[in-house]
């Protein structure tokens, strides 16, 4: 199983801004997942993080998807633990 820890972020600050970092893994179940902390991400001003899932069959921006019926494409305001919890939520699909 994937934790928070297990992630390598990269600096992404040239497309989303200062201090910006992002994770991406692909799960191998047909879902990839994103972890992101920048300034539009949902809950960067208090240091949380967002996690985006995309469906590996697609591609684009349109590949974003909501197995997990967040009812958004994205889920924000996650530490650390909730990070590896909806990690181990969408491995298990």
């Amino acid at each position: 199983m994937i934790t928070f820890q297990d992630l390598k972020f990269n600096d992404i600050s040239e497309t989303h801004g200062e201090g910006a970092i992002q994770a991406y893994v692909e799960l191998g179940n047909g879902f990839n997942v994103s972890v992101v902390r920048h300034r539009f991400s949902y809950g960067n001003e208090k240091g949380f993080y967002e996690v985006g899932v995309f469906d590996a069959q697609r591609t684009g921006m349109n590949a974003m998807c909501d197995p997990l019926d967040w009812g958004d494409a994205v889920k924000g305001w996650l530490d650390a633990e909730d990070v590896t919890e909806e990690l181990k939520r969408l491995s298990e699909l």
